[in-house]
């Protein structure tokens, strides 16, 4: 189909990808230390509109439960990501930062909070080491561009929780100012999490100007 793919995976549940009709160049997996060696971030340069666009795919550490070394690796993962973006954003102001975060940014952002107030998903250092991506100057698409508040991106497979609209928010884009400038539309598409032996996750997409 003309695609160049790059993944970078593992067996079990880990791993990453970045496909592109696109030319990639400088593409890396080797943007955090991770100390356990699991597969969980990607990145990639494309050109567009003049721009070096730094594409950043990552899926965070779950963290669950709280209290354990799990949470630890999270934290300092997350701590990892923060430190690298800082320094990449001083030499590239163009960065699409995507993928499955776990993290819940706010109340707004779960179906029923008390639910998670335990969870390492909604943790107040979760959401600190969020907002400090927020306050770094990147924006929450989903959350700006979207109306609503209801735009939930997993809902698990307990419970019946896609059947009674029992979702999370936990898949984001985020992106510096110069991109945020030229986001023509936002969309979750809800319909691939109704389909037969669905992801519990559904697909975000982003549109840049023509």
């Amino acid at each position: 189909m003309d695609y160049e793919s790059h993944v970078f995976g593992q067996k079990s549940y880990n791993g990453v990808a970045i496909i592109s009709k696109t030319k990639l160049k400088n593409v890396r997996t080797d943007l955090i230390k991770d100390k356990l060696k699991q597969s969980r971030i990607i990145s990639a340069e494309i050109e567009y509109k003049k721009k070096n666009i730094q594409l950043i795919n990552i899926y965070t550490p779950n963290g669950n439960p709280v209290d354990t070394e799990k949470y630890d690796y999270k934290k300092d993962w997350m701590d990892q990501l923060i430190k690298q973006l800082k320094s990449l954003s001083k030499k590239n102001s163009n960065i699409i930062l995507a993928g499955d975060f776990n993290v819940i940014p706010s109340d707004d952002d779960v179906y029923s909070p008390e639910n998670y107030k335990n969870d390492a998903c909604a943790h107040p250092l979760t959401r600190e080491q969020y907002r400090i991506l927020i306050n770094m100057g990147f924006t929450d698409l989903v959350k700006y561009f979207v109306e609503g508040i209801t735009n939930w991106t997993f809902w698990g497979y307990r419970g019946g929780a896609w059947q009674k609209g029992n979702g999370l928010r936990i898949d984001h884009f985020l992106t510096t100012a110069n991109i945020t400038d030229l986001i023509k539309k936002v969309e979750v598409n809800r319909e691939p999490r109704g389909w037969e032996k669905a992801s519990d996750h559904t697909p975000v997409t982003i549109t840049l100007e023509d």
